[in-house]
């Protein structure tokens, strides 16, 4: 009876003790095989973090590869089109005025040959129309003006000097040479050929010159005499006009410049006076030869045009 009950103990011990080892055996096979599931876990959350960190700064640091930079915006301004406007200005020219006694001064007595200086100058102002056309940086045109002018100039000399260089008797009123010489209407009509720098125009021109010129002399032999010679004229006189000047586009089709013209409509104009009363048919022709010199004119002018 103990014998079996000894033998019945052996076997329930050593089945516990390998139910036991199984069950250690397994629990042992199951935390190994969590710890490998783990480490295999965190090393792809290791190998993803980089490539999201990749994924999200590469296209915002990143260009592609064929992109190129945007070409600057290109500017349509052109000086091309028709234009009219308005300028005012200066005009000036350098001139005498000769006086000569006829038939000869030693006939004539009382009045030696002589020269007086008449430099007129004076404001002006009117109107221009014009077309341009540009090709590249070169502008070709055509301008006509006309402009209202008053340049003019008065000279007085007194008492008249006679032949012999003493004075001729009396005092004023009378007694002077007078001379005058006034332009009142200017207009050209010119080609234009420039270059231009985007809104900035420089230009060379030259073309037709008109002009209204009118002339007025006197020599007065009052109160001692009783003679006067007067000559009053006026021309409409060609000739040429050449210079250039600038222009600045400001927007919405305006633009200003500024322009230098010289000119020349004829450089001399002679007017031959017959004394007033007239002598008698018995006594010598005399007579008195005014004759202007013109040597030089100019024009400066500034102007606005609008182009449409």
């Amino acid at each position: 009876m103990k014998l079996f009950n000894l033998s019945r103990w052996a076997t329930l011990i050593s089945l516990a003790l390998t139910i036991g080892s199984g069950f250690s055996r397994s629990a042992y096979g199951q935390t190994q095989t969590a710890q490998v599931k783990g480490q295999e876990q965190l090393l792809a959350k290791a190998d993803a973090a980089p490539l999201a960190a990749l994924t999200a700064v590469g296209p915002a640091t990143t260009a592609p590869a064929n992109s190129a930079p945007a070409p600057p915006p290109s500017s349509s301004f052109t000086w091309t089109g028709f234009y009219v406007g308005v300028n005012v200005g200066h005009g000036s020219s350098d001139g005498d005025t000769f006086v000569n006694p006829l038939p000869t001064a030693a006939i004539f007595v009382n009045l030696a040959p002589q020269t007086l200086n008449l430099d007129p100058s004076g404001s002006l102002g009117g109107g221009q129309v014009g077309y341009n056309h540009q090709f590249g940086h070169f502008v070709l045109g055509v301008e006509a003006d006309i402009d209202a002018a008053g340049i003019q100039e008065t000279t007085l000399v007194t008492p008249i000097i006679q032949n012999n260089g003493t004075p001729f008797p009396g005092t004023p009123p009378g007694n002077d040479i007078t001379v005058h010489q006034n332009t009142d209407v200017i207009s050209t009509v010119r080609p234009r050929f420039g270059f231009a720098f985007g809104h900035f125009l420089l230009y060379g021109t030259g073309g037709l010159a008109i002009a209204h010129i009118g002339y007025t002399a006197n020599t007065d032999f009052h109160p001692v005499g009783t003679e006067t010679y007067t000559a009053n004229f006026s021309k409409t006189q060609k000739g040429w006009a050449a210079g250039g000047g600038a222009e600045v586009a400001i927007g919405g089709g305006f633009s200003l410049k500024g322009e230098y013209l010289r000119y020349d409509v004829g450089s001399q104009q002679s007017f031959t006076a017959n004394p007033a009363p007239p002598f008698p048919p018995s006594a010598p022709p005399f007579q008195i030869a005014y004759t202007w010199h013109t040597s030089s004119a100019q024009l400066f002018r500034f102007g606005a045009n609008f182009r449409f």
